[in-house]
């Protein structure tokens, strides 16, 4: 993290964030997703296998079959690094599949998606103090804005968007930092390593922010040997861990998910035209109503979060702002309409059951970032327009809250249903009040 990052404001606007999520975090989970991803961490923490076939989860559509034992569809590096908090929780007796698994998957979302939440608010505040933007404003856009986001929903359960939208925060804020106070090693092994990480996890970067962040630094003049050793070594690293991994399970660097012909087995849910890594669509006239789809109609990515698209508005028409940091810019519009591109291009199942167009979940820092003309302004306009723009991300996480962040795994489209009883909202608050935690 940043050094900036641990100063007082910012931890404890972390800490009210983080503790205001725990009241609406989930307690049991509900779709394939999950099952697949805990059931991996519950595997390697308990039985030190990736293999899914003791696990109480097995029943997951989100899995492949290799050599007789099946494993999660899933990249496999995030499920290890989660791995070390369920087994800090495993020591005292809590577990995936015993009595305490609700109190268990509560503390583990909690302690990876939630968190992750905080601190990617935290980064952003940071991110707009190195953009000049003065107190109190960048922390209420800080706080306010990526609350009105698919941030928000996916805070809540276990997934691997919200820690992707951490990754590409901070991966911001470093390039911002290189753009505005030049390179060093240290700044570019972190910027490598970030990257590597995200590319890692989140898949899509590898055609968006890998080569737009690396085509930057190419371009920059005061990179030198040094840097650019520092910034390989740094992606390196977590590349070199996920092929570690993932070779065993599916004999090449290709995660799971896009072996498609590991999904033929017995009882697969999936058949070669719904798996996601091909392209979908022959033509434009097929790929619009799609898009239509996921972004603005039935799942109403844009629809329920406008900040978003406000973004890329003002990522484009705030050119001349931009040019203090022309680079960041290019980089950030090319690495989101190119993850949009690709998200669309090679699904037709718009994310599955799951809230907004998931795939473009973890982008919502970037659209974030490309606001900065109207955020930094100084002029009374701008004041007043980056006012309206956090009254609008506000509505919208109200929104949010009610309709998304009751059942994340559900799905959400327009018009929206109804509001739901307090103890959808509330799960962890209800098991405590009627004395069910427990009763398993």
């Amino acid at each position: 993290m940043p050094r900036s990052l641990a100063r007082g404001p910012r931890w404890a606007t972390l800490c009210a964030v983080w503790l205001l999520l725990a009241p609406v975090t989930k307690t049991t989970p509900e779709s394939a997703h999950e099952f697949s991803r805990l059931g991996t961490v519950e595997s390697l923490v308990q039985r030190g296998t990736y293999q899914l076939d003791d696990s109480g989860f097995i029943t997951t559509l989100d899995k492949v079959f290799r050599n007789g034992h099946f494993y999660s569809h899933q990249p496999p590096l995030l499920s290890t690094l989660e791995a070390p908090i369920y087994a800090a929780l495993h020591l005292p007796g809590l577990a995936f599949n015993n009595r305490t698994r609700e109190l268990t998957v509560f503390l583990f979302v909690w302690l990876t998606n939630g968190l992750a939440l905080a601190l990617t608010i935290v980064v952003f505040i940071s991110l707009l103090g190195l953009a000049q933007v003065p107190a109190p404003d960048r922390y209420v856009y800080g706080a306010v804005l990526p609350l009105g986001t698919w941030l928000l929903p996916y805070a809540v359960v276990a997934n691997n968007h919200g820690i992707a939208g951490l990754l590409l925060a901070v991966l911001i804020y470093l390039l911002l930092s290189v753009e505005w106070r030049g390179t060093t090693p240290a700044k570019c092994l972190g910027l490598g390593a970030v990257l590597g990480l995200l590319t890692a996890i989140e898949i899509l970067p590898v055609v968006s922010f890998l080569p737009f962040v690396g085509l930057y630094l190419l371009i920059r003049r005061d990179m030198t040997s040094a840097t650019w050793r520092a910034f390989a070594a740094g992606v390196a690293a977590p590349l070199l861990a996920h092929a570690a991994i993932n070779i065993p399970i599916t004999g090449d660097v290709i995660p799971a998910g896009f072996h498609h012909e590991l999904f033929e087995y017995a009882g697969s849910a999936f058949t070669e035209p719904e798996l996601t890594g091909s392209l979908k669509y022959g033509s434009l006239q097929q790929t619009i109503p799609y898009a239509w789809q996921a972004l603005f109609a039935g799942k109403g990515y844009f629809t329920f979060a406008p900040v978003l698209l406000l973004g890329i508005i003002v990522g484009v028409t705030g050119w001349r702002w931009w040019q203090r940091a022309r680079g960041v810019q290019l980089v950030l519009l090319a690495g989101v309409v190119t993850s949009l591109a690709a998200a669309l291009l090679t699904t037709n199942n718009l994310g599955g059951g799951a809230v907004g167009f998931r795939h473009a979940t973890y982008l919502a820092p970037a659209m974030l970032t490309l606001l900065l003309p109207v955020l930094a302004g100084r002029r009374p306009a701008a004041r007043a327009a980056a006012a309206a723009v956090a009254v609008l991300a506000g509505a919208s996480a109200i929104g949010l809250l009610l309709f998304a962040v009751r059942e994340p795994w559900m799905g959400l489209t327009l018009p929206p249903g109804p509001i739901g009883p307090w103890r959808d909202y509330f799960p962890i608050v209800a098991k405590l009040a009627a004395g069910t935690l427990f009763n398993q």
